[in-house]
């Protein structure tokens, strides 16, 4: 088993422990913790994980304008790729999330620790687009998390059959031009993780675009060589 093959089971698993899976993907995963020990195990563990946080947290309910916020920023685009781009990006990143829950279960069972200097805080910053073709049909929908340099990316249909490879530029402000984030999937949901100087770029970024690029060239940094096919604006959500 793969790196990745593992960490889309323990995404399953907690997703299936969550009760976020459509009807159909719920009954494969309950199928697959009866007959796969492993499985199973990972669906005990996130089930204890989930019930030992939800002991300590007060239930609270949601806004009822979140949503609408999410469907107004992203234009409605949805398929399924959107939908379950959606759902992983809100419980967060395999195993990230995992080691997140089982930090925050620590944090709510253990007294508060004295600070003699307490650090400053760091602003969070969630932004979304949703980039789109010439004929307006929505290619794809982003979200960037400038706490954490995470980059989520979920594509439609609209690019499928195209062979050329799609880049991802970000469109600064003030005339200060593009600036490549690389080649991305456009085919499949994914997830990048930023560093360094492009932390900052993104989170000043006014709008993102796409250029299609011939397989097995990288344009230089500053502008694309093949044609832009989709671009947005940043929104905060």
């Amino acid at each position: 088993m793969t790196a990745s093959d593992h960490d889309d089971r323990i995404a399953r698993a907690g997703e299936y422990a969550l009760r976020v899976l459509d009807p159909a993907e719920e009954v494969a995963a309950r199928a697959e913790a009866a007959r796969d020990p492993a499985f199973g195990a990972e669906v005990d563990r996130w089930n204890t994980r989930l019930s030992q946080l939800a002991d300590g947290i007060a239930p609270v309910e949601p806004s009822p304008r979140l949503w609408p916020r999410i469907v107004a920023v992203t234009g409605g685009a949805a398929n399924d790729n959107a939908a379950r781009f959606w759902r992983r990006w809100a419980i967060g990143s395999t195993g990230l999330l995992a080691a997140s829950l089982v930090a925050m279960v620590v944090m709510v069972s253990q007294p508060e620790p004295v600070v003699t200097n307490p650090p400053t805080p760091t602003a969070s910053l969630t932004r979304v687009a949703t980039l789109k073709l010439d004929n307006g049909a929505a290619a794809m929908t982003l979200v960037y998390d400038s706490a954490t340099g995470e980059l989520y990316l979920a594509p439609t249909s609209e690019m499928e059959g195209d062979t050329r490879i799609p880049h991802l530029w970000l469109v600064m402000p003030d005339n200060a031009g593009v600036q490549l984030v690389g080649a991305i999937d456009g085919h499949d949901t994914s997830r990048h993780n930023l560093q360094g100087v492009m932390v900052g770029q993104a989170t000043q970024a006014i709008a993102v675009a796409v250029s299609m690029e011939q397989p097995g060239h990288t344009p230089h940094a500053d502008h694309p060589d093949g044609p832009v096919v989709a671009q947005g604006e940043f929104q905060p959500l």
